[in-house]
């Protein structure tokens, strides 16, 4: 039971320490021997308890990642048979509160860098990833604006508007020490994700409904002409 008990604070320690220094470092520039000598373990203990770097990774990122899904689901709690606004905003929150709340990913300085490597420098297991947490999370943004649009949005469409919508969400993340010290937002106060919900939703419905209109009326998008200036020079 001892041995059973260190083992997992072992592990702990490794996950707690390898989750920093790769998002400090990168996959590729980590090391783990640099992942140790934080962790205050054995250079063996990696390849004991998780098998070598590879597997370490792969555990940091899925733990990281599942943990802000189940603080923060895709729904929110929102009834599915909800009205289309209804679910876009509780998507939108959710995917703020995964992104910048102080229990989602920003909440671990190192750790939530990690999500930023893998967009600029993806690793080998950004396909996993996309399989396993973003797909499904733009499946169900997908099937929201699509039913905004209408029957007549193609693919293109609807993915355009998609990333527009979840765009402005990853920008807040993304940006946030230059909106910090542009706005001087204070992204720790509670109402401020219920705000930048509410904000995001209401520009993205305005931008869906001129999409679904362009959809409709192609011609309603065209670019008015200058105006008659009667013939003068």
């Amino acid at each position: 039971m001892a041995n059973h008990t260190e083992d997992t604070s072992v592990k702990a320690k490794i996950l707690d320490a390898a989750g920093d220094v790769f998002g400090r470092m990168g996959y590729k520039a980590a090391t783990i021997r640099e992942i140790c000598k934080t962790a205050d373990v054995n250079v063996a203990a990696i390849n004991y308890h998780f098998g070598g770097k590879k597997e370490l990774y792969r555990k940091v990122v899925t733990e990281l990642i599942s943990r802000t899904f189940n603080l923060y689901p895709l729904d929110e709690g929102i009834d599915g048979r909800s009205d289309p606004e209804t679910r876009l905003r509780a998507f939108v929150r959710g995917t703020l509160m995964r992104l910048i709340a102080p229990g989602g990913l920003s909440g671990y300085p190192g750790k939530g860098q990690l999500v930023a490597r893998e967009l600029a420098d993806p690793s080998v297991f950004l396909n996993d990833m996309v399989d396993e947490f973003i797909r499904p999370a733009a499946a169900v943004l997908s099937g929201i604006v699509a039913e905004m649009l209408g029957p007549g949005a193609t693919f293109q469409d609807i993915m355009r508007c998609q990333i527009s919508v979840i765009g402005q969400c990853f920008h807040y993340a993304m940006a946030r020490p230059i909106v910090s010290r542009l706005t001087a937002m204070d992204f720790s106060d509670a109402g401020f994700i219920d705000g930048l919900a509410d904000h995001i939703t209401r520009f993205s419905l305005a931008g869906i409904e001129a999409a679904r209109r362009s959809i409709s009326d192609p011609d309603a998008m065209d670019v008015p002409s200058s105006p008659d200036n009667g013939g003068e020079e």
